[in-house]
């Protein structure tokens, strides 16, 4: 009846001593490289522990894991906890930020101001440039065909103010930039936790890249890198909210004169390839073309919050790229 139990304690030793001497002869084989008459036989070593080495491993993988969590668990809990609050306040922020935007839409058609959205466009190509530094004028190749008129803004591909037009035939016009010094727009500065938003009129400069307006309040705090668009109280020039630039710096003048803002715009007049005219016409806003026409004259509707104006133009056929 001992005989049973006799030899599973003599396998056993015999397994022992095949694993010691596999672990020896793989130490023997790392020490000395694979070549060698060691070579084989820790190669052999290896096919004969591998599969008892795999066993164990998975047999220890999940006392391990669980091993683990037990002592992490209140780690991962605290970590979810803290990752469903983050979660709550950012759908409590995109909530309020879409009242924001449903509220500022409600009071724009409340008020009936109009938005770039709003605003036909016309896309052209710019064919001419001023030879001066800062490309003063630019010259692009759709005119009052396609229903540009005088005085128009432009704007760059993303958006940002290019100026407006100053010249316009029946198949071009002519773009005074903003960096021209006979340009001028009314511009809003973001508000601080100090200073409530400000408004003011930046201005072209005689061979300088930057922008500038010298009419700031002194009390008004306006820092670098502060973003400035069109302001609203000048929507009757310019529809609200274009992107002009970025402050660059600010020059506080002794004895409570005003601050000199100096202002880089976002356009880069030098890669400009591309353009859009806002149909948008001074003290009445967006334009929108009509079918109207005569043997002399076209009828062309401006449509504007206090009214609708006509306009006649001159029809002519449009002739594209």
């Amino acid at each position: 009846m001992a005989v049973a139990p006799r030899r599973a304690s003599r396998r056993r030793y015999v397994l022992l001593v095949i694993v010691l001497t596999a672990l020896t002869l793989i130490t023997l084989d790392t020490r000395n490289g694979r070549s060698g008459p060691l070579g084989a036989l820790g190669r052999g070593a290896h096919a004969v522990v591998g599969p008892v080495e795999s066993a164990v491993s998975d047999v220890a993988r999940p006392i391990s894991d669980w091993w683990a969590g037990v002592f992490n668990s209140g780690d991962i809990k605290k970590e979810n906890r803290n990752l469903r609050q983050q979660n709550q306040e950012l759908q409590g922020e995109q909530r309020q930020a879409q009242a924001a935007i449903t509220e500022n839409e409600n009071l724009k058609k409340l008020l009936g101001l109009h938005t770039l959205l709003d605003v036909p466009l016309v896309n052209a190509r710019i064919v001419g440039r001023d030879p001066g530094n800062f490309d003063s004028t630019l010259t692009i190749d759709k005119g009052t065909s396609d229903g540009i008129a005088k005085d128009m803004p432009v704007i760059a591909p993303d958006k940002s103010l290019v100026g407006n037009i100053i010249e316009v035939g029946p198949h071009y016009a002519k773009i005074r930039v903003v960096t021209d010094p006979a340009f001028a727009v009314g511009v809003k500065y973001p508000s601080h936790p100090t200073s409530d938003a400000t408004t003011g009129i930046a201005q072209g400069q005689n061979d300088q890249p930057e922008m500038l307006d010298s009419d700031i309040d002194p009390l008004a705090k306006v820092v670098k890198g502060d973003d400035v668009y069109t302001s609203p109280s000048q929507a009757s020039l310019y529809p609200p909210d274009i992107p002009v630039g970025r402050v660059t710096r600010v020059v506080a003048q002794a004895g409570g004169l005003p601050q000199k803002v100096y202002i880089k715009p976002f356009v880069d007049l030098g890669a400009l390839e591309y353009v859009a005219v806002l149909r948008w016409v001074q003290g009445q806003g967006a334009v929108v073309r009509t079918t109207t026409t005569t043997a002399s004259t076209t009828t062309t509707t401006v449509a504007n919050p206090f009214g609708a104006t006509t306009v006649p133009t001159t029809p002519t056929t449009f002739a594209g790229p």
